[in-house]
């Protein structure tokens, strides 16, 4: 009897142990109800709240679904016990979040030496879908818990922002920050983000698809510059676009002056759903081009003998940039290099155009360069006035980045000796410039003044002496 009861304590302590195991996330949570395996069987939870269920067997999928009130982003968490001696290889749990549509949103695995799987979402507000599978190895002993919950207070749009005076400011991440602000488009919905540089900086921005449902979106970076008559003028500085198959698209570095500008989102197609960007902002250097530049009312201003590293977005950027001819100039030589800043890129094809400030054309090149220096144009001596330098890309966009400089030509040798001699009078040009004049009247002159003037005799005999040594030397010299 002893032996039975000890017996009988130590079946009731494993089942203690072993239910407290099983079920470590289960006394406060709700079960599956099957059959689950459906859209339209699915169980339902709350966000803030979890629901209990295991694998049944190989081909058991459980649904769930919950309900999204409003944007945020969504964090959807697989919870289970640690299997002991599991292969921290094989997965034991696949997680599949949906939209209302089936579309696939995202993908969890969880390793039954793991204790929890989550993944984070943007959503907008409506209903969602999980649905849990085996992985790898199947274990029907083995529960989980699944729950989800919403940060509605995290770096995400401000709806609505579909116009600029809307815009959900944006702060500036700097490299390796992870400041990513989450939003979502809908059907017809175009974002607007604020984003200010105190200072000129270098610059770049990027879009995301990787933690939300992949899909097609545009992103422009904008400045508001002053158009016609003054009025306000929204212009592109430039614009990346992401497809549904990639993770990350990052715009070229580029240069700003300081200030506000936009940065816009936008469907492509058909597409909706979430979405991650950031724009970082790096130290200023003022080697670089500033945008906007894409027209003659906003050059860049080129300091002669200077060089400036430029980048062009997409096919349809322009960079302009201008310099100043003085008076008196020796003409100038223009030099560009397709330029990655390692002269190994592959060689990038590119229009040029040099027009003075009435639009007449100096110079236009459709080129194809390489990594090396290519003068670009050697002009004459300009006249004075300001001359602008149109870039922009070819029938091929094989390249971004490149380098351009304005250097005045050197003066050749007898304009080197003219500025040498300039204000000076040699002994032979002294003798050429007196020899030249004509004497003639100038001695009749003389001779008429000479008598009304009261000289002592040795005033006359030195006006003798000098016009005798003038004669005598000058005309010697003939």
């Amino acid at each position: 009897m002893k032996k039975a009861k000890t017996l009988l304590a130590l079946v009731l302590a494993m089942l203690i142990a072993f239910g407290s195991t099983v079920c470590a996330f289960a006394a406060q949570d709700p079960a599956e109800t099957e059959d689950n395996g459906t859209m339209a069987t699915a169980d339902t939870f709350g966000i803030g709240s979890g629901i209990k269920g295991k694998i049944g067997e190989a081909d058991d999928k459980d649904y769930y679904t919950f309900t999204a009130s409003q944007s945020g982003v969504v964090t959807v968490t697989l919870a289970h016990d640690e299997k002991n001696g599991a292969d921290p290889l094989a997965t034991y749990f696949k997680v599949t979040i949906t939209d209302a549509n089936g579309e696939v949103i995202d993908v969890i695995k969880s390793a039954g030496s793991q204790k929890t799987a989550s993944i984070d979402f943007s959503v907008v507000s409506g209903v969602y879908y999980a649905v849990v599978e085996g992985g790898s190895v199947i274990d029907t002993s083995f529960e989980y818990v699944l729950s989800a919950k919403i940060n509605t207070t995290a770096l995400f749009e401000n709806e609505p922002n579909n116009m600029v005076s809307q815009a959900t400011t944006l702060k500036l991440s700097k490299r390796g920050d992870t400041k990513l602000y989450y939003g979502a488009i809908t059907e017809g919905d175009v974002d607007y983000y604020y984003v200010k540089f105190d200072a000129p900086s270098l610059a770049s921005f990027g879009i995301y698809n990787t933690a939300s449902k992949a899909g097609n979106y545009k992103a422009s970076l904008i400045k508001i510059v002053d158009g016609i008559n003054g009025a306000p003028q929204p212009k592109v500085v430039g614009s990346i676009t992401i497809n549904a198959g990639e993770e990350i698209k990052d715009s070229p570095t580029f240069g700003v002056n300081g200030g506000v500008y936009y940065l816009k989102v936008e469907g492509v197609g058909a597409s909706t759903g979430g979405y991650q960007v950031r724009v970082f902002a790096g130290a200023s250097n003022a080697d670089v081009e500033y945008e906007y530049n894409n027209d003659e009312k906003y050059p860049n201003t080129l300091k002669i003998g200077k060089s400036v590293t430029g980048n062009i977005f997409d096919e349809t950027d322009v960079d302009v940039y201008c310099f100043n001819a003085p008076k008196k100039n020796n003409g100038y030589k223009i030099t560009f290099v397709d330029y990655d800043g390692k002269k190994d890129v592959v060689n990038g094809q590119w229009i040029f155009e040099i027009t003075d400030e009435n639009g007449n054309v100096i110079e236009d090149k459709n080129t194809v360069l390489t990594s090396d220096d290519a003068v670009l144009a050697e002009t004459d001596v300009l006249p004075e006035g300001v001359y602008y330098i149109k870039v922009s890309v070819g029938n091929v966009f094989t390249g971004e980045t490149y380098k351009l400089s304005v250097a005045e030509k050197e003066a050749s040798k007898e304009e080197d000796k003219d500025k040498e001699d300039d204000g000076k009078i040699t002994i032979d040009e002294f003798i050429k410039n007196i020899t030249s004049i004509d004497w003639t009247n100038f001695w009749k002159n003389f001779e008429q003044w000479l008598p009304s003037v009261n000289v002592i005799g040795m005033l006359s005999d030195l006006f003798a002496s000098v016009i005798d040594f003038l004669t005598t030397f000058v005309f010697a010299q003939k």
